[in-house]
């Protein structure tokens, strides 16, 4: 089982905790690409296909929520968050912003890292492009932080 799986799993059994948007077509994920100018790696890809953006547990997910026309300004909107960010923190162009850590930086996807799988490291960003490592790919990160949540079965 893939790490994206175990975190889909954990999500699953934990539902009462968890409050996530609907499902994002297939369309609406290649039309949120071309407007970052990016390809998601497979394992968020596969996320905002399942649960669009939402929450479980204290931690924000960012994604898309609904049309991308009808989505708000803010999280957990990652496409406004990462365009927004581009023009006001100096975001990478290749960085797209998956979540918060709570205390000022964000968790980020460096598409410029693309591997062979189609899967892209997480890192830990702050302004003045300072980054470190956090996982592998979004599966390996998501499910790391389900898997070490207390709160969480």
């Amino acid at each position: 089982m893939s790490s994206i799986e175990k975190a889909f799993d954990i999500i699953e059994r934990n539902k009462h905790l968890a409050d996530f948007c609907d499902p994002i077509p297939p369309s609406e994920v290649a039309k949120a690409e071309h407007m970052l100018d990016v390809h998601f790696p497979k394992s968020y890809a596969k996320f905002i296909k399942s649960y669009g953006a939402g929450d479980i547990g204290g931690l924000e997910l960012y994604g898309i929520i609904e049309a991308l026309e009808k989505d708000g300004h803010g999280p957990p909107n990652g496409v406004w968050l990462t365009q927004d960010s581009r023009k006001i923190a100096n975001l990478p162009h290749e960085f797209i912003v998956i979540a918060d850590t709570g205390y000022g930086p964000h968790y980020v996807l460096d598409t410029s890292q693309m591997d062979d799988s189609g899967e892209c490291p997480v890192y830990m960003w702050d302004v003045g492009n300072q980054k470190e490592k956090i996982a592998d790919s979004f599966g390996d990160f998501l499910y790391e932080e389900l898997k070490n949540n207390e709160e969480l079965e």
